[in-house]
């Protein structure tokens, strides 16, 4: 059991690094789609199924895919820009964690802008508001409720699915459960499952509480989400930045098949 809290720190915060800049940047790319979406809806169904598409892709299938993906590109950008893609750990993970949180984050977009009355957006257009106005000022706050629902479902989601990384290299809770798996080592299994339940559930109870102060509009509740929020994810990028900083010279990494022989000689 000392074993397992000793791996923890770097564990949780490769973890935590996944899912939260997944989450961001799948927030980035759907909030605006998704008001763009509302706009032209007869894109709706393109981009709406895309998603879904997407996430019927089982995960293991998408990670794999990512490397030679990713292996190909670093290969073009190589040769053009002087730099390759990493196609192996942290990055075709992230890629991979933040196509997961597109849908439910689009879909609710979607639908919190057009759940908005037509008598209120008219009553807007009547007091001469811009339609940049009555995006931000009457539509989106009346929308982010739904918004923010769908960032609680994908932050599940993304925590989830964030434990498959580790057969790429991704240093996350699932470190437990796929070493436990192999050497049949029930504690470990457990660890990692009962680490990463917690922490979806850290993550979605801290923004059950933004969505609840929004829909009622308890500044307070909000701003002190917010700031929880802000400080996790100044942790996982701090982390990263540094990690990335400190490592002078490029890493020797070991390889092994998944079985206990072979997790002995490579760690020799």
């Amino acid at each position: 059991m000392a074993d397992l809290f000793r791996d923890l720190p770097r564990n949780l915060t490769g973890h935590l690094q996944l899912s939260i800049l997944a989450l961001c940047l799948g927030t980035a790319l759907s909030v605006p789609l998704g008001v763009w979406i509302a706009q032209h809806k007869k894109w709706q169904s393109v981009f709406l199924g895309g998603a879904s598409v997407i996430q019927t892709i089982p995960t293991l299938a998408l990670l794999a895919v990512m490397v030679p993906t990713l292996t190909l590109l670093g290969t073009f950008t190589s040769r053009v820009f002087g730099f390759a893609l990493p196609s192996f750990g942290f990055v075709p993970a992230l890629i991979a964690l933040t196509l997961y949180s597109i849908l439910p984050i689009l879909q609710n977009t979607v639908t919190g802008l057009s759940g908005v009355l037509a008598a209120l957006v008219q009553a807007a257009k009547g007091v001469g508001m811009t339609p940049a106005q009555r995006l931000t000022q009457v539509e989106l706050p009346l929308a982010m409720p739904v918004v923010v629902a769908g960032i609680r479902t994908a932050t599940v989601w993304v925590v989830g699915m964030a434990t498959i990384a580790t057969p790429i290299g991704a240093p996350s809770l699932g470190n437990y459960i796929f070493s436990g798996l192999q050497t049949r080592n029930t504690p470990a299994i457990l660890f990692g499952c009962v680490s990463a339940a917690l922490l979806a559930l850290l993550l979605d109870g801290i923004i059950s509480s933004l969505q609840k102060g929004i829909r009622l509009g308890q500044r307070l509740r909000v701003i002190v989400a917010l700031a929880v929020l802000l400080v996790l994810g100044a942790y996982a990028l701090g982390a990263a930045l540094f990690s990335g900083a400190s490592a002078q010279t490029r890493p020797i990494r070991v390889g092994a098949k998944t079985f206990t022989e072979q997790y002995i000689l490579s760690e020799l």
